[in-house]
């Protein structure tokens, strides 16, 4: 309102003044015009108040606020002109924000339904799912890292989570998260919790389950040309014990590939050392050991595995076309040099046909036999024979590519669970699968 007031009685004494210098320009006789200056000057003189203000006050006003006004003005253009520029660069095709190419976000989601027949106890029927998300990204030229979510549980076998508990929710874990340093074509250096670094030959679980993501430091070399060497290297930690000597695993897995466009050919030996496991108890399950040989706490009845595990591995592969159809021939054998019975393991198998395209079949078939204490039963198969180790007999698989990234497989398990008077044990899983 003050301001309002202000500017009437700006307007009034600017249009008073205009009047009285007409009067006085328009009078001819020069004592009244004498007159009127006198009366002017003496008005402008006099203290008025309007409002509260004197006429030198507001003018004083004025001025602050004419220079607020020019100060406002000027940040409006300096906005105006930054809101163009980041418009002009939001209309070039294809420019995105730096980061965006050197991050790829991935994932898949399997539901499984499964029934599980084992003598001596009461069939099974379950649906499950297992999804995870992954995150992988570009730090430079040399230096990837990636982190991927998972369900299920902290068994490091299994990302698979049973749908049952009233609808509760489901648990979501970290099951990767490494980086990938790649000095060259031919060397990758990885640490932290990682995709298995050591080849399994036909993809086989001898030795390790697919799911085990392991910790710690490994290195690859991957030669190139007609024969390409490789070996892998690695130093995982299994359990940290504050009190005691740590349990790790130290490995060296060293092979070649070899053979032309139609035909390849890769064998190879492995060695893996696991220090402080003997007297111990099991690694992840204390009151499990998956298979392998235990003693016995006669006063508290917990147990601690019975021997060490030193585990030399030998493995091959063939691949070739026949026809239109991919075939693949592989074995891999396992023998437990820190055991003195019961040592030894061995799987053969193959697959045929491909799920490349949709409306593709593929076949499989492996047999194996497993001794108690062939392999660390904690890390490998979980599904055959009830997971773990003392177990023999056949996988089948057959599954097709429905779509571009939708499968669906059938796998059905027909072992005996124990070597020695071993159980009839039977396992059937119908799996959908997507990823993007």
């Amino acid at each position: 309102m003050k301001r309002v007031l202000l500017f009437a009685l700006i307007a009034l004494w600017a249009l008073s003044s205009a009047a009285l210098a007409e009067e006085s320009t328009s009078e001819s006789d020069g004592t009244e015009a004498s007159e009127t200056a006198v009366v002017e000057e003496t008005v402008l003189a006099e203290d008025i108040e309007y409002g509260g203000y004197t006429v030198e006050e507001l003018v004083r006003i004025i001025q602050e606020q004419a220079g607020h006004i020019e100060d406002l003005t000027a940040r409006v253009g300096a906005l105006e002109g930054n809101v163009a520029q980041v418009s002009e660069k939001a209309e070039k095709a294809g420019e995105l924000p730096s980061w965006v190419p050197k991050v790829k976000i991935s994932g898949d989601l399997r539901y499984r339904f499964e029934h599980i027949s084992e003598a001596g106890k009461k069939s099974r029927q379950r649906d499950r799912i297992r999804a995870r998300l992954g995150m992988s990204g570009k730090v430079n030229d040399q230096v990837d890292f990636k982190v991927r979510l998972a369900s299920g549980s902290d068994d490091p076998v299994s990302t698979n989570q049973t749908l049952d508990g009233a609808f509760s929710s489901k648990d979501i874990w970290f099951d990767q998260a490494f980086f990938d340093w790649h000095p060259n074509e031919n060397v990758n250096i990885y640490g932290g919790k990682m995709s298995n670094p050591f080849f399994a030959a036909g993809g086989n679980q001898l030795l390790w389950d697919g799911d085990l993501t392991p910790e710690g430091l490994a290195l690859s070399f991957h030669g190139s040309g007609e024969n390409q060497p490789f070996f892998n290297v690695a130093h995982f930690w299994a359990d940290e014990r504050g009190g005691g000597s740590d349990a790790r695993m130290l490995g060296l897995q060293g092979g070649v590939k070899f053979g032309g466009k139609s035909t390849t050919a890769t064998v190879g030996l492995g060695y893996y050392n696991f220090t402080s496991l003997k007297g111990e108890s099991p690694l992840f399950d204390a009151t499990d050991s998956f298979g392998n040989s235990v003693t016995t706490d006669p006063n508290t009845g917990d147990i601690f595995y019975a021997n060490g595990f030193k585990e030399l591995e030998a493995f091959a592969q063939v691949d070739w076309q026949a026809g239109n159809t991919p075939v693949s021939l592989y074995g891999n054998w396992v023998t437990n040099t820190d055991a003195g019975a019961d040592d030894t393991g061995w799987l053969v198998g193959f697959d045929l046909g491909s799920t490349k395209e949709p409306g593709n079949w593929k076949f499989g078939y492996n047999y194996r036999r497993v001794e108690a204490d062939a392999v660390l039963g904690a890390w490998c198969d979980s599904d055959f024979a009830g997971g773990g180790t003392d177990g023999k007999g056949h996988i089948f698989s057959i599954s097709t590519l429905l779509a571009k990234n939708a499968t669906f497989g059938v796998t059905y398990l027909v072992n005996d669970a124990g070597l020695v008077n071993g159980k009839d044990y039977k396992r059937l899983q119908v799996d959908f699968g997507f990823k993007f």
